[in-house]
This record gives structure tokens, sequence and C-alpha cells, in this order.
């Protein structure tokens, strides 16, 4: 058997099919649970594989196993038979040698489900704390919140000083004949 024959066992297929799933949902929220798209792929194969298949599978061997005038590839054993070993043929076809028996089972080797990397962190610098702390706010802004923090509502934000008197925010209107 040469290593372009190699044939993939029942489990393998359903890792591959697990991991394929698995991208898909963190790339897209609505897809069918039986399709993964170019940007699903992308995400797994700069994630998993070697740097030289990131491009070959974006540009051929996505476009060549995807449904026809679809965005999208169907994960059915065929289809990832089909993937796997356009993939490992580029990898023969660069000279490369596999660390296990074959290129198929190397690729199958290196797959591992997404991880949640460069998601957004709590600052380090602590800098931003004091922008939800309420006590340091001045002028209107201190009215929006009451003493413990916590915010009024539009309470907070519609301005309840009347409008009539010497100047618009005037707040000592009648006061002038008691002080003289």
């Amino acid at each position: 058997m040469s290593s372009s024959d190699v044939e993939l066992s029942k489990a393998e297929i359903k890792k591959v099919r697990e991991i394929f799933r698995s991208y898909m949902k963190i790339s897209s929220k609505s897809a069918s649970p039986d399709q993964i798209n170019s940007k699903a792929l992308g995400k797994l194969t700069k994630k998993c594989w070697p740097k030289e298949l990131c491009l070959y599978t974006d540009t051929v061997a996505f476009p060549a196993c995807k449904e026809q005038g679809k965005p999208f590839m169907l994960i059915n054993d065929e289809k990832i038979k089909d993937f796997i070993r356009r993939c490992a043929t580029k990898m023969r076809s660069l000279g490369k040698e596999p660390k296990e028996s074959s290129w198929e089972m190397e690729l199958i080797t290196l797959l591992a489900p997404p991880t949640m990397e460069g998601v957004t962190k709590e600052s380090k610098t602590g800098n931003v704390s004091h922008f939800t702390d309420s006590a340091a706010y001045t002028g209107t802004h201190k009215e929006r919140f009451d003493d413990s923090g916590k915010g009024k509502g539009k309470d907070g934000r519609v301005d309840t000083t009347p409008k009539d008197g010497y100047v618009q925010a005037f707040k000592d209107k009648g006061t002038y004949d008691q002080k003289h």
C-alpha cells in the first residue's frame, strides 16, 4: 500500500468531523453542524497544520472539496477523505517527511480542538478602574448617580431645574428681596 492510498478508519474520520464542527461553531453561530466554511478551515489549518498548507487549503483544497456554487464544504466521510488526501498530497509534493506512517495520519494527529487565544483580558495596568468610580465625577455627570454609585436612570439624565429666572440655571429665584 503506497502512502497515497492510506485508508482512514471510522474513528479517524469521526475525530476529524468533530474537530471540523468545533471550528465551525466558533466561526459561525448560525451554520449547519454538517458544514464548514473557508474561515473556519483557515483557523484550523493556521492553528494545527504546517504553515505550508495554510495558503494551499484556502486556494486549492477547499474550493475543490466544497459544494458547487456554495461557500461551504459538507462534513461527510467522502469530503473529509478527499480533503485530507489533497492536503497530504501537497505535503508529499513539498518533499517533507511525516513523523507518522503517512501524511494522512500526520495531519489527523496534528488536529486539535480550538482554544480561546487572544480573547479580551482584564487590564494589567489597572488604570481603567476609575472609569466606573462615580465618586470622582464632577458637574452634571455627578448628578447621574446616587451616593452608593448606582445610576439613577432617566432621572439622572433629565434636567429638572426650572428654566425661568434671570439666567437659565439660576437657582436662587426670588431671593433678591430677602438679601436687600
